[in-house]
């Protein structure tokens, strides 16, 4: 409780009686009792008054102000508005002996002649009548700070930072073919996500003005192709399979990876989509997606795997170790030292002791045309300039059925007939049950449970061969649909070439010139071009 002071009247005249603090209660402000007593008219003596306050302890102080007899004076009270216009204090005086005690009305009325008019607290003004804490601030009205609110913000859903940077493998060192800088994304994946902006609450101060609050920040998308917003607007969607990146606050999605060279500022790429090589591929460094690869320079000794095409517009050297694998078709200027595998057709102008697949063709008959050294293999047909050389270069040409095709053809036609013995017995059994539990036959448990798991195996038996009956007609038609294997030769097969058409094979003893290589009488052997 603060000390307070209190006006007394008796016969000999005015006194002052001053009360100390109570606890952690303030001390009585020397300025505010001048103050007052100059309000009430009291004369007094203002050196006896601070001497007194300055040697106050714990007791009550009593200092003789006047033998003039003055009448009562009413209990006083204060109301003042803080600086920053949020809090209005009020501040009561005790009255003298015989003085009265300040009303609600009064003090209401003082309120309004100070114009305070919002945040007027009755209980406040209730509780200081009742309690009646002297010389003490009492918040009689408290203004509102208007709420900030919340400016609107992006989520991201995708690792935003683009500084490159090696993976660290388990053993401390850094694997510098792994950098890292490449972030993918799926078609349907939801890269980023608004999280809308909240508006503050206008406030007020204790005279009813208005404290408008901050206004917020909308939050907006800035994106790229390839993105599409939600309904709703607050989700930004990837439309294809690709890489996404942050750029200066902007969000780019690219189904097309495109870098310089792939080498030591790159890593080994990973990635769903296509890749673009505007120079180099390194060696010992590698490419795998699932679609296709185009690279404008060399690749020396790496290793590219894509689920579509690959071209290579100025060719390979493999060094041995260099590998290229697609699911569609593979075009290069040169292939050499390469091992080199395609699901459609391959076409270079030399390739050179490399092992070569086709799914389709291989064409080496623009250019030079050349193929010599290693082995090169075609489902259909080989076309070419010149096979070997005249130094007899180890070549290994094949063509024709696809062997291995057809044994898994076998092999799904004895798998479906074997599955479909065994449906029909599996429906007796089951049909048999069925009869039984509706002529109320009881079963045992045991009975139940096989039962029931002769449902699962009949149900898996047929869906099995209706995948198997899928495959069997694919297969159907990719070998029905293959043409004559043959090798189409517009200059010389040297030499050493050994040639496998359809299973019948020989190894070249004189030179054949412009002519075609086919099968005939189980025999390898040359026809008119």
């Amino acid at each position: 409780m603060n000390g307070y002071f209190q006006l007394q009247m008796n016969e000999k005249g005015v006194s002052l009686l001053l009360s100390p603090p109570v606890g952690d209660g303030e001390k009585i402000r020397v300025a505010e009792l001048k103050e007052y007593l100059n309000i009430v008219g009291v004369p007094y003596d203002g050196m006896a008054i601070n001497s007194a306050l300055a040697n106050m302890g714990d007791e009550e102080v009593v200092v003789f102000l006047t033998p003039m007899k003055l009448p009562p004076v009413d209990e006083k009270c204060t109301v003042n508005v803080n600086s920053d216009k949020m809090t209005a204090i009020l501040r009561l005086y005790p009255p003298s002996t015989g003085g009265r005690l300040t009303s609600k009305a009064h003090i209401v009325e003082l309120i309004a002649r100070m114009k305070v008019r919002a945040g007027i607290d009755e209980n406040a003004i209730l509780t200081a009548l009742e309690e009646r804490p002297y010389c003490t601030d009492i918040v009689v009205a408290r203004g509102k700070l208007p709420t900030p609110g919340r400016d609107g913000s992006i989520v991201y859903h995708f690792d935003t930072d683009n500084t490159v940077r090696p993976e660290l493998r388990e053993d401390g060192t850094v694997d510098f073919f792994k950098l890292n800088n490449l972030h993918q994304c799926t078609k349907g994946q939801v890269l980023a996500e608004i999280i809308p902006e909240e508006k503050g609450e206008n406030g007020f101060d204790v005279y009813g003005s208005v404290l408008l609050a901050r206004e917020v920040k909308k939050a907006v998308f800035d994106h790229g192709r390839n993105l599409e917003k939600s309904k709703d607007g607050l989700q930004l969607i990837s439309m294809v399979d690709g890489h996404v990146s942050l750029v200066q606050n902007a969000i780019f999605v690219s189904d097309v990876y495109s870098v310089e060279d792939v080498g030591t500022s790159t890593g080994n790429i990973e990635y769903h989509g296509d890749v673009e090589v505007k120079g180099n591929v390194c060696e010992n460094f590698s490419i795998k997606t699932d679609g296709n690869v185009f690279v404008s320079g060399v690749v020396e000794g790496a290793v590219i795997e894509a689920g579509g095409n690959i071209v290579i517009a100025r060719g390979m050297h493999g060094q041995n170790k260099g590998r290229l694998k697609a699911g569609g078709n593979i075009v290069a200027k040169f292939l050499s030292a390469a091992e080199v595998e395609a699901a459609g057709f391959v076409e270079s102008e030399q390739i050179l002791n490399s092992k070569v697949s086709a799914g389709t063709n291989i064409n080496a008959d623009a250019g030079k045309g050349l193929i010599t050294g290693g082995k090169v293999v075609a489902k259909g047909v080989i076309n070419a300039r010149n096979i070997g050389s005249p130094m007899g270069a180890a070549t290994i040409v094949e063509i024709g059925t696809d062997i291995e095709s057809k044994k898994r053809l076998a092999e799904l036609q004895k798998s479906v007939g074997e599955k479909s013995k065994t449906i029909p017995q599996m429906k007796k059994v089951l049909e048999d049950t069925t009869k039984k539990l509706k002529a109320g036959v009881k079963l045992t448990q045991e009975q139940i449970k096989n039962a029931r798991m002769l449902q699962v195996t009949l149900a898996e038996a047929q869906a099995k061969i209706q995948e198997e009956l899928k495959e069997i007609e694919k297969l159907d038609k990719l070998l029905k649909s293959e043409g004559p294997a043959q090798i189409m030769l517009r200059g010389t097969m040297y030499q050493g070439v050994v040639v496998s058409i359809s299973g019948a094979t020989m190894t070249v003893k004189k030179e054949y010139s412009y002519c075609r290589l086919i099968k005939k009488d189980g025999d390898v052997a040359s026809a008119i071009l």
